[in-house]
């Protein structure tokens, strides 16, 4: 394929052309040299936008702060089996397999 130089899209009518590796990139349609294009414009920075929540969490008063109460206490369940011990009641058919 044949040495086209540089591709350019015209600052002033936005012709696409090749400048065919001349020193002076110049459009065809209009006439206007690129390297008189004014400087394009640098994109602003976003500013980082932190989002404030009011926390408005307030812990509730215990009822009785003294005592701390197991899982099982707190839930209302009665008569737990204590963890790792075999009830003993259960067949082999009972367990999932």
């Amino acid at each position: 394929m044949a040495n086209l130089g540089k591709k350019w899209t015209c600052f002033s009518c936005a012709a696409k052309f090749y400048d065919f590796a001349r020193p002076e990139a110049v459009c065809p349609k209009c006439g206007a040299n690129q390297k008189e294009a004014p400087a394009k414009p640098k994109a602003l920075k976003k500013e980082k936008v932190v989002l404030q929540i009011d926390d408005d969490f307030v812990p509730e008063p215990d009822a009785d702060a003294g005592g701390e109460d197991t899982l099982e206490e707190s839930l209302g369940i009665s008569g737990a089996r204590a963890e790792g011990v075999d009830p003993g009641d259960l067949q082999m058919d009972d367990y999932d397999e």
